[in-house]
C-alpha cells in the first residue's frame, strides 16, 4: 500500500495511543505509527507524558522515520504514555501549523490530541468557543473546546461525554492528559477505524491492527461507535459511551482502498474482502459476456481484487504494469495537473504478454479517473487487442466531507452520469477513459464482499445517504422511560464472580446504575451472599422438578416472571445462570421492554454461522458447555468473550452480539492459565457491554425485540 499507484485520492490519518508500565512507550508509539504510514505522509508527530506530568510534543513535515528520529525521541524523553499521529490535510492547508498532535498546556488542565477523520462544518465548534473569523483546523477546535470545558466538569471523561456530541462528523481520536490519562474515542457512527490491543506490559490504541502487529501487541477488539476508552496511569482500562445511538456506518473506502490489506477490521481480514470483491467482479463479467485473455492488476491496491477476478475466470494474472517507487505516491500531489504528470511518469507497461490480447485491467476503485485514462492509453500503445477496465466498487458520484480528499463534484467524472442506469454509466465512463468496456461492482455486491449490507457502511461517495445530512434512522422507542438510574436484575446460579464485577463497577461510580435484585435458582449459590454483603435484595426460587417436565418448567418461570414484573427492572443480566429460559419467558420480558443479556466465554456470531473470522484466522464458533476448555483442547490460536442478547426463537447461545473481545493463546498457557485469562477478560469487558446496552436504552430506544443493530 505504501507504494500504491493511486493518483485518485488522498488517504486520511493514522493515530496511535500507548500506555506501558516501562518508560519506552514513545518508541512503541513510533513503531506503530510507522506501520500506519500509508494513512498519511505529509506530517508526523508524537506527544509524551513524562514523569513530571509534563506533555512534550514534537511534530514536523515528512515521513515517520525522518520526523521521529532516534535523536528526537531522546529529546522528548521517556514516559509511560504517548500518542502519535501522521496526517494528510482533510481540513486546513498542508503546513506545519496543521500538523498533529495538537497540544494545549496553558492551564492546570493540559492535553494533547490526535485526530483521524473530518468535521465538515466547524461553525458549531466556533460558536461554542466564541470564535468568528478563526481559520483553525477541526482538530484544533476539538482540542480547544475540550480544554475550555474541562473546568466545568469533575473529570476528563465527564467533559468528553458532554463536549463530543457537539462534534458533528467523523472522528477517531487519541488524547493524553497531564494528570495521567490516555483516551481512545470513536464517533457515534464509527466511520473511521480504531482498535484496542494488548501489549505484554500495556495497552495500545491504533487506527489499524497492522500497527498492533508491528509492535507485537495482540488484537483485543474494536473501539465501539460512540465509545470512550480511558486508560489511567496504572494501566486500568474503563469505557464510557456518549452521544446519540446510531447504526454503525464504517467507511467502505477503508475496506476498498485505505486500510492495509493485512489489517483485521470490522470483523474481516481486508485482503480476504478485496479478493472476494474480485471474485464477485469476475462473476459480473461472466454475466455480461466479457471474455478477456489475461488479468492485469493495477499495483498495489488492485492486486487482491485482480487475484479474485483471475480465480473466478480461470485466467492467468500478468504483472504488466511496472511501478516506479521513486516517483512517490501520486495521490498526494496537490493539483490535478501534477497528478497527471506524476501518473505518466510512474507507470511503465510491459507489452510482451499483452500484445494482441484482450486485457482486463483490475483496480479497486476509480475516483478522478486520472490513472485509468493514462493506463488505457498506454495499453492501447502496447498493442492490446481489447482493453477492459474493471473496478471492484461502484462509480464515484458524490464528494466526501468525512475524511477523503474528494471535495469537488466537478473532479468526479462519473458524477456527470449518476442519474443514468448502471450499464449506461459503465458505457460512458469507458468512452471517457478510452477503454473498450468498463465494469463496476454494484454497491450491494461490494459491501457483501466485506461481510455486511450497505446499510451498515458509509458509502455516500457511491451515491449513498449522508450520515449527518441524510434521513436519520428511527429505532423502536421505549414506551416507558427510564426513571433515575437504570435498574438491573441479575440472575445467578453459582459463585457470582461476574455479579461481583458489576457490584464493584457500580460502587466505584463507573456505571450509573443500580442492582435492584439478585435472583437465584439455587439456595446455596454464593452469589446470594455477595448480594447480601452489599445490601442488595435477593430472591431465591429453587427449581425442584425434572428438566424434561415442561409443565413444571412453565410454572416455575411464571413465578419468576411475576417477581420480575413486581420489581420492574430495566434490564436482566444472566451471570452464570444455569437454567435455560424458555421462549415464553423471553416473550414476557419483551412485552415489558426488558432486554435479557447473557455473557459467553467464547466468540459468538449473531447468526447461526459455525465459523467466525478473527485476527488469527477463521475458527469454529464454540457453543454449549465447556466453551472455555474446548478451544484450548482443540489447539485454537484464539478464543474470547462475548456479550449477546437472548431473543425468543433463537437457538442456544445465539442472538444479537453486543461486544466481543479476543484472547490469543500463548505457547506457555496451561489449561488453568488459559481459563484464568478468559475470566480476566470477561471481568474487564462485561461492564463495557452493559454500559453500551444502557446507553442505547437511555437514548429512549427499545432494544428488547432485538431490532437495534449492535
Amino acid at each position: 500500500m505504501v507504494n500504491s499507484h493511486k493518483s485518485e485520492i488522498r488517504e486520511k490519518c493514522g493515530v496511535v495511543g500507548v500506555w506501558t508500565s516501562d518508560i519506552y512507550t514513545p518508541y512503541i508509539a513510533r513503531q506503530a505509527l510507522a506501520a500506519l504510514q500509508h494513512r498519511g505522509q505529509e506530517s508526523a508527530g508524537l506527544s509524551v507524558l513524562n514523569s513530571r506530568s509534563k506533555i512534550s510534543t514534537y511534530k514536523n513535515m515528512g515521513l515517520v522515520p525522518h520526523v521521529l528520529s532516534e535523536s528526537m525521541l531522546k529529546k522528548l524523553g521517556p514516559g509511560h504514555m504517548a500518542i502519535a499521529q501522521n496526517r494528510y490535510a482533510t481540513f486546513g492547508r498542508s503546513h506545519l501549523g496543521n500538523a498533529q498532535p495538537i497540544t494545549i498546556t496553558h492551564s492546570k488542565f493540559q492535553l494533547s490530541l490526535g485526530h483521524n477523520g473530518n468535521i465538515p462544518n466547524v461553525t458549531n465548534l466556533k460558536k461554542h468557543l466564541g470564535l468568528k473569523n478563526s481559520v483553525s483546523g477541526d482538530t484544533e477546535l476539538i482540542a480547544s473546546l475540550i480544554h475550555k470545558e474541562r473546568k466545568n466538569y469533575a473529570t476528563w471523561e465527564e467533559t468528553l461525554i458532554n463536549v463530543l456530541p457537539h462534534c458533528h462528523g467523523a472522528y477517531s481520536l487519541v488524547m493524553v492528559t497531564n494528570d495521567g490519562h490516555l483516551f481512545g474515542i470513536r464517533d457515534p457512527y464509527g466511520i473511521r477505524p480504531l482498535c484496542l490491543g494488548r501489549l505484554e506490559n500495556g495497552w495500545i490504541i491504533a487506527s489499524e491492527s497492522a500497527a498492533l502487529d508491528a509492535t507485537g501487541a495482540e488484537f483485543v477488539r474494536e473501539v465501539k461507535p460512540g465509545e470512550i476508552i480511558k486508560i489511567d496511569k496504572h494501566g486500568i482500562l474503563t469505557s464510557y459511551f456518549f452521544g446519540e445511538s446510531k447504526r454503525h456506518q464504517f467507511c467502505i473506502f477503508e475496506c476498498i482502498y485505505f486500510t492495509r490489506p493485512d489489517s483485521f477490521i470490522n470483523g474481516i481480514r481486508i485482503r480476504a474482502g478485496r479478493e472476494e470483491s474480485g471474485r464477485l467482479l469476475g462473476k459480473r463479467m461472466k454475466q455480461l459476456g466479457i471474455k478477456p485473455d489475461v488479468v492485469v492488476p493495477t499495483f498495489d491496491s488492485g492486486y487482491p481484487a485482480a487475484k479474485g477476478v483471475a480465480q473466478e475466470l480461470g485466467l492467468p494474472m500478468i504483472d504488466a504494469i511496472t511501478t516506479s517507487h521513486y516517483v512517490g505516491r501520486t495521490f498526494i500531489q496537490p493539483g490535478q495537473s501534477n497528478r497527471i504528470s506524476a501518473v505518466n511518469g510512474k507507470h511503465n507497461i510491459i507489452s510482451d504478454e499483452i500484445r494482441g490480447k484482450k486485457v482486463v485491467i483490475v483496480d479497486d476503485s476509480a475516483v478522478r479517473l486520472t490513472t485509468s485514462t493514462a493506463l488505457a492509453k498506454k495499453f492501447r500503445e502496447a498493442d492490446a487487442k481489447k482493453i477492459y477496465m474493471a473496478f471492484a466498487s461502484p462509480p464515484v458520484v458524490n464528494q466526501c466531507d468525512l475524511g477523503i480528499d474528494m471535495r469537488a463534484k466537478k473532479e468526479l467524472p462519473a458524477s456527470r452520469f449518476e442519474k443514468e442506469p448502471f450499464d449506461i454509466i459503465e458505457k460512458k465512463v469507458a468512452e471517457y477513459i478510452g477503454a473498450d468496456r468498463v465494469i463496476y461492482l454494484p454497491i450491494d455486491e461490494t459491501t457483501k464482499a466485506f461481510g455486511n449490507t450497505k446499510e451498515n457502511f458509509y458509502y455516500t461517495p457511491f451515491g449513498g445517504p449522508h450520515p449527518l445530512r441524510g434521513k436519520q434512522e428511527i429505532f423502536p422507542k421505549r414506551k416507558h422511560k427510564i426513571i433515575g438510574k437504570p435498574k438491573l436484575c441479575i440472575l445467578v446460579s453459582g459463585g457470582g464472580t461476574n455479579l461481583q464485577v458489576m457490584i464493584d463497577t457500580i460502587e466505584k461510580g463507573e456505571m450509573d446504575a443500580e442492582i435492584v435484585s439478585v435472583v437465584s435458582n439455587i439456595s446455596e449459590a454464593y452469589g446470594l451472599e455477595r448480594a447480601k454483603k452489599h445490601k442488595i435484595p435477593t430472591f431465591v426460587l429453587p427449581y425442584k422438578g425434572k428438566l424434561s417436565d415442561k409443565k413444571a418448567r412453565e410454572d416455575y418461570e411464571k413465578q419468576i416472571i411475576t417477581y420480575i414484573e413486581k420489581i420492574k427492572p430495566d434490564l436482566i443480566q444472566l451471570a452464570g445462570w444455569n437454567f435455560i429460559l424458555s421462549e415464553s419467558f423471553l416473550k414476557a420480558m419483551q412485552k415489558n421492554e426488558i432486554p435479557v443479556i447473557n455473557q459467553h466465554p467464547a466468540l459468538l456470531t449473531t447468526n447461526a454461522s459455525q465459523l467466525i473470522a478473527t485476527s488469527q484466522g477463521v475458527i469454529p464458533v464454540i457453543r454449549g458447555k465447556h466453551v472455555i476448555r474446548e478451544p484450548f483442547e482443540k489447539g485454537l490460536a484464539v478464543s474470547g468473550f462475548s456479550v449477546h442478547q437472548l431473543l425468543p426463537g433463537e437457538d442456544f447461545d445465539m442472538g444479537p452480539v453486543i461486544l466481543t473481545a479476543e484472547i490469543k493463546r500463548h505457547d506457555d498457557d496451561t489449561a488453568e492459565i488459559w481459563e484464568k485469562r478468559i475470566n480476566e477478560t470477561e471481568h474487564l469487558f462485561l461492564p463495557t457491554a452493559i454500559k453500551r446496552v444502557l446507553h442505547v436504552m437511555e437514548n429512549g430506544i427499545d432494544i428488547s425485540k432485538g431490532e437495534f443493530p449492535w
